[in-house]
């Protein structure tokens, strides 16, 4: 397995996020300037907010609610990124506590992104990414059994397939076309 070294972000990391690059370049026609369109848009959009300082500016909004940003880093690299913080959205967490009958913490996991230089090890590297992040949340909630919610675009069947391996359900199958669907898993300590 990939050995990751994990640190949370901080304004200093930037400039090392703005060269974060979690999606390939869109395709060029031959002899032309423009780009096609990109086929995986979901990617840039996860690039464009850990890139643009959005993810960074989260963590410290989000810090008070034990927000992160975490980096992860193989052989000095930066090869993961990964986002989360209690959910504190009233029009999201009533119905979701309504609908799962769940009355403990609930953890909203914004994303996970591994860089295109640390893809295709099979896995690994995003597999060893979602349990380090699951586990922080656990111990960021003192070990209480936590929801975990997530939203993944329809399109990216991808982490579809990812989440379903790491034991996330889908919450709702018919979005509007502009909306992800919402995923869950409940994280406890073994």
């Amino acid at each position: 397995m990939t050995e990751l070294s994990w640190r949370p972000a901080t304004k200093a990391d930037r400039a090392l996020l703005q060269g974060f690059t979690c999606t390939e370049s869109a395709p060029r026609p031959p002899g032309s300037r423009r780009p096609l369109p990109h086929p995986r848009p979901w990617e840039v959009d996860v690039q464009t907010w850990f890139r643009g300082g959005d993810a960074l500016a989260d963590a410290y909004d989000d810090a008070a609610r034990g927000g992160r940003l975490l980096l992860g880093f193989a052989g000095g690299d930066l090869a993961v990124c990964a986002s989360h913080a209690r959910l504190n959205h009233p029009g999201v967490e009533t119905p979701l506590r309504r609908m799962l009958e769940w009355d403990g913490p609930i953890r909203d996991l914004k994303a996970l992104a591994v860089a295109c230089s640390h893809r295709r090890c099979g896995g690994l590297v995003a597999d060893e990414a979602m349990e380090h992040t699951l586990g922080g949340m656990l111990t960021d909630e003192s070990d209480l059994p936590t929801l975990v919610i997530s939203r993944i675009d329809p399109r990216n069947r991808a982490s579809e397939k990812f989440a379903s391996r790491h034991g996330f359900e889908l919450i709702d199958d018919l979005p509007r076309p502009d909306q992800h669907r919402n995923w869950f898993t409940v994280i406890e300590v073994d």
